[in-house]
């Protein structure tokens, strides 16, 4: 075998392991190795197979029925490299190398040189469908009532053909040398996809070497495996400020998959395992902040929760205040008063066994949040002014995740509660305050706060103002996939449908329609 066709054997053979072990079928993979392989369609199978030459010609040999064949390696390249050389093959040979690749013969050939064969081979060729060998290959369910079929949650991380494609597109164009275009490959196939190319640029090559290592369960955790994941679980959370829920998704889920199965597998010693663990919390947290922000509250409580088993297990009372002030804010959002407040009592209680003064102003923000859901304003003002002077004088060495508090954000979430109150003058106080001062990365708080904003706007029958700052908080809306504004707009612009025929109303909606909002928020 010449050295080209060892390398492509070689680069195919991992692609094609890696592909298979995603539940991609022969023909899926056939069809990704045909963007980095231009050879035809007969030799693709056999890479995607990651078969010899040698192999192939025994395997047919073996398998003729007369005992009569006698194909060499040779005839074989001949076949495959036909109609720029060599000769076309059989309707009967294709048969055989179909049955051995799991496809249709169908495939093994380009449209073109299938037209060349005349009717009999033709029927030979079309009746020779052997997928159903191709173990990866999907089964027609049975049709039935049981409450045990019921369908499963679809894996986000299990990236399609057209996906795997993409990803392939992306690392040719990024990456030159073959050896780190492999690697690469193998990193975004199991971390998410396309999108976490994005996180591995902040590695370093030693760190993609080692992190592949442990991914395949050929090199050990080491610290080195440790300090990888906190970089890259922290590049995750502030990814979110830049690409958006739906985006992220995914790629989050593909961490937090890689390292459960790590900590299931590996033997570490008990402070590796801590540090891990501490990342898997926090990458559950944000897998369940991204679905919560996408309005997926069965999945974001179920990654909550999660992160919150994870957390007790290891410990840390700032990860586990956390994540109760997380669940709290997402039932304030779906106004669980008493849900609410049984987070933000816990995120309180861990909150006092934690050092950080940022977690215990964000536990005071989401207790200012229950107690203004469940009418008391005395109880919640305490908390909000709590809240604002803990997130003002933050401690010395505060939790990295714990970045984006700030008073600006506390002020965004006490609009909302005023709000609940029906303190317009509050709470568009508060509003301006977080408007002013927000950190321009966070357009999403923006937005929902711009919507706060509006609405007491409307309490208050200053309609043009409202008008106006719907109209900002929408076209913010329309870059984000967040689905949080766009709901909360939709609840708002409800409100003024006794000024419907007002002409700001009207200038509004000619807005919405323009970002292409009008219909969602119908």
């Amino acid at each position: 075998m010449s050295g080209e066709g060892k390398r492509a054997l070689s680069l195919s053979r991992s692609w094609s392991n890696r592909l298979r072990e995603k539940g991609f079928t022969w023909d899926q993979i056939a069809d990704v190795l045909s963007l980095t392989h231009d050879v035809s369609p007969l030799r693709r199978y056999r890479l995607a197979h990651d078969r010899t030459a040698a192999e192939v010609v025994s395997m047919v040999n073996d398998a003729d029925p007369a005992g009569t064949a006698c194909m060499r390696e040779a005839r074989l390249y001949d076949f495959e490299t036909w109609p720029q050389a060599g000769r076309r093959p059989s309707a009967r040979l294709l048969a055989m190398l179909a049955k051995i690749y799991q496809t249709a013969a169908a495939h093994l050939v380009t449209d073109d040189v299938l037209s060349t064969y005349n009717g009999v081979d033709r029927d030979e060729i079309d009746g020779a469908d052997f997928r159903d060998l191709d173990a990866n290959r999907p089964r027609e369910a049975r049709v039935t009532m049981e409450p045990s079929a019921a369908a499963t949650p679809t894996d986000t991380s299990l990236l399609d053909a057209s996906a795997c494609v993409r990803l392939l597109h992306a690392i040719d164009v990024e990456e030159t040398d073959v050896k780190r275009r492999e690697l690469l490959f193998q990193l975004a196939l199991v971390l998410g996809g396309i999108k976490a190319l994005d996180f591995l640029r902040i590695l370093t090559p030693d760190e993609e070497t080692r992190l592949a290592g442990v991914l395949r369960g050929t090199w050990r955790v080491d610290e080195t495996t440790a300090r990888t994941f906190e970089k890259l679980t922290m590049h995750a959370r502030q990814a979110d400020d830049k690409f958006g829920p739906a985006t992220l998704l995914p790629v989050v889920t593909g961490h937090r998959t890689a390292l459960s199965q790590i900590l299931a597998r590996e033997s570490m010693p008990p402070m590796l395992r801590d540090r891990l663990l501490g990342s898997y919390a926090q990458l559950s947290q944000l897998s369940g902040y991204l679905a919560y922000d996408l309005l997926d509250y069965p999945a974001a409580e179920h990654a909550y929760n999660d992160g919150l088993r994870a957390a007790l297990e290891l410990g840390d009372p700032t990860l586990i205040g956390f994540l109760h002030c997380w669940m709290g804010m997402m039932a304030a959002h779906r106004q669980q008063v008493t849900t609410t407040l049984d987070h933000a009592f816990a995120a309180r209680g861990w909150a006092a066994r934690s050092p950080s003064k940022l977690l215990r102003a964000q536990a005071e923000s989401v207790t200012s949040q229950a107690h203004a859901l469940g009418g008391k304003a005395l109880a919640s003002a305490q908390a909000r002014d709590s809240a604002m002077a803990l997130a003002a004088a933050p401690g010395d060495s505060e939790p990295t995740f714990l970045y984006w508090v700030s008073p600006s954000m506390i002020e965004s979430k006490a609009a909302r509660s005023l709000m609940w109150l029906r303190q317009a003058g509050p709470a568009v106080a508060a509003a301006q305050q977080s408007l002013a001062g927000l950190d321009p990365r966070f357009k999403k708080d923006r937005a929902l706060t711009l919507v706060q904003y509006a609405e007491a706007m409307i309490l208050a029958k200053e309609i043009p103002e409202a008008t106006g700052r719907l109209a900002e908080a929408a076209g913010i809306a329309a870059k984000h996939s967040s689905a949080r504004p766009i709901d909360q707009l939709r609840r708002v612009r409800a409100h003024l449908e006794p000024w419907a025929e007002d002409s700001h109303v009207r200038r509004l909606d000619e807005t919405l329609r323009f970002h292409g909002l009008k219909t969602q928020l119908a």
